[in-house]
């Protein structure tokens, strides 16, 4: 996000580039092995990513 460099392109340390590309919105993806033997906490991370990103 902009936000997090607007300090150094407002003082000159950073140069936008690309201004024009615009990337897509398609979102983040949790890419793990799905079977019986998920390990609880990679199925507990994947649910509150869900819940919370979804």
């Amino acid at each position: 996000p902009d936000y997090y460099v607007d300090p150094w392109i407002a003082s000159g340390d950073l140069v936008p580039v690309l201004t024009k590309y615009q990337p897509s919105d398609e979102g983040i993806w949790a890419i793990y092995p799905t079977n019986r033997h998920l390990s609880p906490k990679i199925r507990m991370l994947v649910e509150h990513l869900g819940r919370y990103l979804g």
